[in-house]
């Protein structure tokens, strides 16, 4: 976040700042396989799937989206 004190008003700053989420995108692998006797065991079998809705479920976790936010604050 960059601030930059604003002329003629008292200790007023003006602050730009940038967010990134899941910049690049990269898939995420769901958990291994745990069953020892499997054939498949400490294979990763899946992708974890996304949320039905557009933003996803409460914006976090594995399955979030590629997200950028500009955030800008005044503060005096």
């Amino acid at each position: 976040m960059k601030n930059t004190k604003i002329p003629r008003w008292e200790n007023a700053m003006l602050g730009i700042g940038f967010q990134f989420f899941n910049f690049f995108n990269h898939p995420n692998f769901g958990l291994p396989e745990v069953d020892m006797s499997g054939p498949e065991f400490g294979a990763i079998g899946y992708l974890d799937q996304p949320p039905t809705s557009v933003l996803g479920a409460g914006l976090g976790g594995d399955v979030s989206p590629r997200m950028i936010q500009l955030k800008v604050q005044l503060q005096f």
